[in-house]
């Protein structure tokens, strides 16, 4: 199947005759469009450029900056605030975990836990020059599977702007958050050499108790371009330092106290992330563009873990155990490109090895390592794209082959040296085939189907712990305990773009096979993920809507929705010997929409945003007292441009102080069980000013 597809592809390629140039095409585009849909691509997407972002972004983590900008997606932060510290998104009520984020067509998920971290490189929104958001199967990208949705960011592009410029950004807000960011814009260079750089430090008390952060990280970017090559080299490396809070705190606690934190304040983490891409792209022909991309990461640190005598966290401090990592990723991938007056074609091909390590040991003896374990994982991924115009009728297709080994190396001091530990081996293919018809210059609808499949991730295999031991070696050696999950995603939309109103609607429905659902419980008093298992048969299916309006006088509006039906057909409770039927799955609102309504007086803006996220249930059988509530929240933006080149921006989040939470989990309190949350913060302020010259 494969090899026709390759064979039919190129075949209807070279029965293109040459044609003038249609199209502006840039060598710094090259690898990204790889990993993108294009603007007509039956696929429901949210693309927004620097200008866009910029508006959204003041500093706050990533997950928030996502939030800001596309529908289905739901963050929260464990200390309370979006500035640093541990933050997570949902797409479509589906964990971060099963969605591709890439930079420049860069994985930067962990290819074992398969989630990004943002609180790694903080202030990875100031270094971007446009995000794509795609719900649901999307096109085909690089690294982890793209189950839930894929986002794609583009860093800023060196060779766009010809001046060179310098830009210094401040920020103040509640808790004692400050931010500092400093930024260089070269220009060109004799025409063809141009740099990028930026530095941040954030600082915050954060809003719970003991909850504090230290961030700092840097960007860069820079290269030669021609007009038939280009040369580039991009890199970040950040590092953050926070008290944790991963315990979502019962609900008779955030009574008494809504700012609780049951972790110890001892506990501080310190953890960093880095990058480095080559990149070498060029113009083949007036139709062709190839890249090639070589690129190293790195990432790990401490992780505290505090205890009393008795191993809980409810009494005094008695001692901490260590869980440090370390992540060494190495890849490479090559991409071409065809652009044609009818038809457009790309290709690419991606390998990569991951290796983790995972060691622990009692604070501060950390030279008496108890135990110590490894991980490879190997991975070779090709895919081949093509979207073919027939007038106004676009018809794409889409085929991705992923192929997987992963090898676990316990610390045999725990298992038997004959112990068969297995080579987790997957093999993927996940094919896409949709259209589009335009219908007229401002409508198109489209509809596509793709299917996606995903390998569990270390946690998911093994009950949610890092060791490998003799006691239940037995579970870790069946292969079937966690399978593979598969998804088949049909997507139905219209879109709108006129001059001053442009808007999307869109209907999905995702078939799940062996999802891998989170039961709602963790594993132990110190266990630091919450369990999983398969469940037969699951959907989610449901519209989401996107709009914006702008008016001659000023006056706008934005506005995002989704609905979404969300079932697992049948849920076993091995335990209780039950099967429960029709049930949604956790962490799920059927209904959230964001309004926002403002006013452009010339030199500046102001607006107002509301959020609304509903129920959520944090368990699988639905019991009525275990939900996170819906909630409302209010926002407020002001925007002022004061004298030329300075401008100030003001935030004031959750306006009415609202106490509510976006994630929740089953607790304990007094031998009950209780829901137990991350409280988001109440009313609060930032403000940011920056000075470009």
């Amino acid at each position: 199947m494969l090899t026709l597809f390759i064979f039919l592809t190129f075949s209807v390629v070279q029965a293109q005759d040459p044609t003038p140039e249609d199209t502006v095409r840039s060598l710094e585009t090259v690898t990204i469009e790889g990993v993108r849909a294009g603007e007509d691509a039956p696929i429901a997407q949210t693309t927004v450029g620097i200008e866009a972002i910029e508006n959204a972004f003041n500093g706050q983590d990533g997950a928030f900056l996502l939030q800001d900008l596309s529908p289905s997606v739901i963050a929260y932060s464990e200390a309370g605030t979006n500035f640093s510290n541990y933050g997570q998104f949902r797409l479509r009520g589906i964990d971060q975990t099963r969605v591709n984020i890439t930079l420049n067509g860069i994985p930067l998920n962990d290819m074992l836990d398969q989630g990004v971290f943002f609180s790694n490189f903080p202030d990875f929104g100031n270094s971007i020059q446009s995000v794509q958001i795609q719900r649901g199967v999307g096109a085909s990208t690089n690294g982890t599977s793209s189950y839930a949705g894929s986002i794609n960011f583009e860093s800023i592009r060196t060779h766009d702007q010809e001046d060179a410029s310098t830009q210094l950004q401040l920020n103040v807000g509640s808790f004692n958050t400050f931010r500092a960011s400093a930024e260089f814009k070269s220009g060109l260079i004799k025409d063809h050499w141009a740099f990028y750089g930026r530095m941040t430090n954030a600082i915050t008390d954060g809003y719970r108790y003991h909850t504090s952060s230290d961030s700092w990280s840097m960007f860069f970017s820079g290269g030669y371009l021609d007009e038939k090559n280009l040369f580039r080299i991009t890199a970040f490396n950040g590092r953050t330092a926070s008290n944790l809070a991963y315990f979502p705190v019962p609900l008779p606690l955030i009574q008494q106290d809504a700012r609780t934190n049951i972790n110890y304040a001892e506990d501080r983490d310190n953890f960093g992330q880095q990058l480095v891409q080559l990149e070498y792209s060029r113009e083949l022909t007036n139709r062709w563009d190839a890249s090639a991309n070589l690129y190293y990461g790195a990432a790990g640190g401490d992780f505290p873990y505090g205890y009393d005598s008795l191993f809980d966290i409810s009494g005094p401090l008695a001692g901490q155990i260590n869980y440090p990592l370390t992540n060494r990723h190495m890849g490479g991938m090559l991409n071409v490109q065809y652009s044609g007056r009818k038809l457009n074609f790309s290709s690419g091909l991606h390998a990569y090895r991951f290796k983790r390590r995972n060691w622990e040991y009692y604070i501060p003896n950390s030279q008496d390592i108890y135990y110590d374990d490894s991980t490879y994982k190997d991975e070779a991924s090709f895919f081949a794209k093509l979207d073919y115009q027939l007038g106004p009728l676009s018809l794409y297709g889409d085929i991705q082959a992923r192929s997987i080994a992963i090898n676990y190396f316990p610390d045999f001091r725990y298992v038997p040296e004959t112990a068969d530990i297995p080579t987790y081996r997957y093999f993927f293919l996940n094919p896409k085939v949709g259209a589009n018809l335009r219908m007229g210059s401002d409508l198109s609808a489209y509809v596509s189907y793709g299917r996606s499949s995903r390998e569990p991730t270390k946690f998911d295999l093994f009950s949610g712990t890092t060791q490998l031991n003799e006691t239940n070696l037995e579970a870790y050696q069946d292969t079937e305990n966690v399978l593979p999950e598969e998804v088949n995603d049909f997507e139905v939309g219209l879109r709108f773009g006129g001059s001053m109103f442009q808007a999307d609607l869109n209907l999905f429905w995702m078939e799940f096979r062996n999802e891998i659902a989170a039961t709602g419980e963790r594993l132990d008093a110190f266990g630091f993920v919450v369990l999983r298992q398969n469940v037969p048969s699951s959907y989610r299916r449901g519209v989401e809507l996107s709009g914006q309006w702008q008016s001659s006088a000023g006056v706008f509006l934005s506005a995002m929705a989704s609905f979404n039906d969300a079932r697992i057909r049948e849920f076993p409770v091995a335990d209780l010997d039950t099967v429960y039927e029709n049930v949604r799955p956790v962490l799920t609102p059927q209904l959230m929409g964001q309004l926002t309504a403002g006013y452009d007086f010339g030199v500046g803006t102001f607006s107002l945003s509301g959020r609304y996220i509903g129920e959520q249930f944090i368990e699988p059988t639905n019991q009525a007292d275990l939900t996170v509530p819906a909630s409302f929240v209010l926002d407020a933006h002001l925007s002022l441009e004061i004298i030329e080149d300075w401008v100030v921006e003001a935030d004031a989040y959750n306006l009415l102080n609202s106490l509510y939470y976006t994630y929740g989990e089953v607790g304990f309190y007094e031998g009950q069980v209780v829901p137990a949350y991350f409280v988001q913060p109440p009313r609060n302020f930032n403000v940011q000013v920056t000075y470009q010259f």
